[in-house]
């Protein structure tokens, strides 16, 4: 009599695998997600420093965007920026401001100043730096809002001491600094 074999998997077989990939699963979603969050947290200060790069550019070559940035008079947001464990409480001058929401809707993708006497430095930021889109991704504020604006000002009295920062728009009101050292719960 001819014994006929059977090639395949059983059941048991295929649920023990199964199981196998779903605890593997298990382990190493949430370790991605943090590398995912890590990574857009380093593109923002990469483009945070990019930023500030620019705007350090314009003031060393042109006197009059560094008297229009220095002149600046907009909104004074009082900062409390946390590094390593140590408050820093000082008043953040915004000078301008630029949508980087990476939607195509109506945003405005270029620099805004604060207020009239920042024109000359805005137009050269905007010539500088060109009038596309400057996405910000990290995806959400402590308060659960998505961070869309970015914020270019100085530590007052010294417009020398120039800080990228970022928010989510709804209030206009910076929440992050990014640049020169990125805060702590940035993360």
């Amino acid at each position: 009599m001819a014994k006929t074999s059977k090639k395949g998997f059983t059941l048991v077989e295929l649920i023990v695998v199964i199981a196998i990939i779903g605890v593997l699963a298990a382990i190493l979603v949430p370790s991605m997600l943090g590398y995912v969050k890590r990574s857009r947290r380093t593109a923002d200060i990469s483009g945070a420093k990019s930023i500030h790069d620019s705007v350090s550019a314009i003031l060393a070559d042109d006197s009059d965007a560094f008297a229009a940035f220095s002149a600046a008079s907009g909104t004074t947001h009082h900062a409390s920026g946390k590094t390593d464990g140590i408050t820093d409480n000082y008043d953040f001058v915004i000078v301008c401001s630029k949508d980087g929401a990476s939607n195509n809707v109506s945003n405005h993708s270029t620099w805004t100043g604060s207020d009239a006497q920042t024109k000359p430095f805005v137009d050269a930021l905007n010539h500088f730096m060109g009038t596309g889109k400057t996405p910000v991704k990290f995806q959400k504020s402590s308060s659960g809002k998505k961070l869309n604006r970015w914020f270019v000002g100085y530590r007052s009295p010294d417009p020398v001491d120039v800080e990228i920062w970022v928010g989510d728009g709804t209030t206009d009101t910076p929440m992050y600094r990014i640049w020169p050292i990125a805060e702590d719960d940035y993360c």
